[in-house]
């Protein structure tokens, strides 16, 4: 198994880095699809190439006072890294909004990555999240790819019949990375309509070898139909 970091020191950590700045409004933004932001390239290449990292799904899983709001990268580079993205999230909730980052990712040509940061009590009852994204540079050249297996998702306490609730995904992480190498895992949840409706966050030390087990905890607004778990080397 997977040895994960102490969750008190991720959520100082995480609050740290997450640089969060709220604002409200008298009424809540309506709940609408994520629109497409800049992304920043850096000097161009010389090799063409399709330099662009794209939101895939977007979605927020809520419980209690806490909130991960979520966004499926994708890089449609076929032969450069993007270096340095940052992700963010404006949180939408009965009365008004609030604004997060996630940590910075980078992402292999071709990569797909969920991409999540949590939020407590200022996205109190969580219904949706909008999505900016910046990408810092653009690196010729490919790095290896942390890949899972289809995950599985277990409710916690509470479970379904309430309105968000707790549970776990885990899967079998494979990828070729040196031992003690320190991990960002996250988790995405859908329903059965494909719509995000949950996610998860956590660090992990690599044990070394071809594979493990992980396990994330996440928290989902509605019972899930499947679940994936992503895992990089933390930025």
């Amino acid at each position: 198994m997977l040895r994960q970091l102490p969750v008190a020191l991720l959520a100082l950590a995480m609050t740290a880095c997450a640089g969060t700045i709220p604002h409200s409004s008298a009424t809540p933004a309506p709940s609408h699809p994520s629109t497409p932001s800049t992304v920043g390239t850096a000097s161009p290449s010389s090799a063409p190439d399709t330099e662009q990292v794209t939101v895939a799904a977007s979605g927020v899983g809520a419980y209690d006072l806490q909130a991960y709001p979520v966004a499926v990268l994708h890089n449609q580079a076929s032969a450069h890294i993007a270096t340095g993205v940052v992700v963010g999230f404006t949180v939408h909730f009965p009365g008004g909004t609030y604004s997060l980052t996630a940590e910075p990712v980078s992402l292999a040509p071709g990569e797909t990555l969920a991409v999540t940061a949590l939020c407590t009590d200022s996205c109190a009852r969580a219904t949706s999240t909008d999505v900016s994204r910046t990408v810092g540079g653009w690196e010729a050249g490919d790095r290896a790819v942390m890949t899972a297996t289809s995950a599985t998702y277990a409710c916690g306490s509470p479970c379904a019949g309430t309105t968000g609730y707790e549970g776990d995904v885990s899967a079998t992480v494979s990828g070729k990375v040196p031992s003690g190498t320190v991990l960002s895992l996250s988790a995405a949840c859908e329903d059965s309509a494909g719509a995000i409706v949950g996610g998860g966050l956590t660090e992990t030390v690599w044990p070394g070898g071809a594979s493990a087990v992980s396990s994330v905890p996440v928290l989902v607004s509605a019972t899930p139909a499947s679940c994936q778990l992503y895992a990089t080397e933390l930025s």
